[in-house]
């Protein structure tokens, strides 16, 4: 936990400033229209595909995460292929998976075992 907390909330690079001044004050579509054009024939990117992803997958998602959209959590749900364990938690928000009082029961417990189970130590 004290690494956690030594670095969270933490800082962001030079770079990521940058590109959320891109994205602030310009719209998506006009920063990456033309390279996406050259390198992929369109102006949009593909979407990765994940389904030959092999490796055991859990997944915890909260209602109020404002980085996960339910989406495009149905889409990982719907793509991966080797879904192990699909946890909704109700009242929890991104930062919470972290800072929640609550979290080592409603997360820590079943993720450990989660690990445990399928990347034993040898």
């Amino acid at each position: 936990m004290e690494v956690y907390i030594s670095h969270e909330p933490d800082g962001t690079s030079v770079k990521n400033m940058i590109r959320f001044a891109q994205i602030f004050f310009k719209p998506m579509t006009t920063v990456h229209q033309k390279k996406n054009q050259l390198h992929y024939n369109q102006t949009i990117p593909p979407i990765y595909n994940i389904r030959p992803m092999t490796i055991p997958t859990a997944i915890f998602w909260p209602r109020d995460d404002w980085l996960a959209d339910p989406d495009d959590v149905a889409f990982i749900f719907d793509n991966i292929k080797n879904l192990i364990s699909g946890k909704y938690i109700y009242d929890y928000n991104h930062l919470d998976f972290v800072w929640a009082i609550t979290a080592n029961k409603i997360i820590y417990q079943d993720l450990i075992t989660q690990m445990q189970k399928y990347h034993p130590e040898k």
